[in-house]
């Protein structure tokens, strides 16, 4: 009887083990929840800078149109800059008030990187080439000169955690450079 029951609880102590196995896996797996809760401030508050950056440069867009004229990109870089620093000035103020430490720099690179990605060349081009300043895209377009894109880091710093990104923060809208030849008319064939 007492070698039965000796098998018996060695048994026991099978099905046991066999069972925490996978729980202790579970809860190694789900033990990095914690980190992501403790970072969810620092991505809010990323995600609400975008939003707010997006939002000034929409409508610094229509002030450097409107007082600018043809091919003066240093000027409409001012303008765009002079309306830009106090949105970023509130997006950093913004965090402080949250508890985090925001910071926001123009990212002349990327700007960059974007116009030559997106700003066509060639005889096709519709307006003029995009110039970049200060991480500041702009164009000549219609008599203009057009703000047409933003380039920032954003950098978030908290407690639990830290975020960061680079953002891209486009100006006017439509197409950039699609003008094609116009077809050949009938008398011309």
């Amino acid at each position: 009887m007492t070698r039965r029951r000796g098998q018996l609880v060695l048994l026991a102590a099978t099905v046991v083990v066999t069972a925490l196995v996978p729980m202790l896996l579970a809860y190694a797996q789900l033990g990095y929840a914690g980190d992501v809760a403790a970072t969810a401030d620092e991505r809010t508050t990323l995600t609400e800078s975008k939003r707010v950056l997006e939002r000034s440069v929409a409508e610094t867009t229509g002030a450097v149109s409107n007082g600018t004229a043809a091919d003066e990109h240093r000027l409409a870089v001012e303008v765009a800059t002079d309306r830009l620093d106090p949105a970023v000035a509130a997006v950093e103020s913004a965090g402080t008030e949250r508890g985090v430490a925001v910071e926001v720099t123009r990212n002349a690179s990327a700007a960059r990187r974007w116009a030559a990605e997106h700003c066509p060349r060639g005889p096709h081009r519709a307006f003029g080439a995009c110039l970049t300043t200060d991480g500041v895209v702009t164009q000549t377009r219609a008599n203009t000169t057009a703000l047409v894109a933003v380039a920032v880091d954003v950098r978030v710093g908290g407690p639990d955690g830290a975020a960061r990104a680079t953002f891209v923060v486009r100006g006017v809208r439509g197409a950039v450079a699609d003008r094609r030849p116009a077809p050949a008319s009938p008398s011309d064939r």
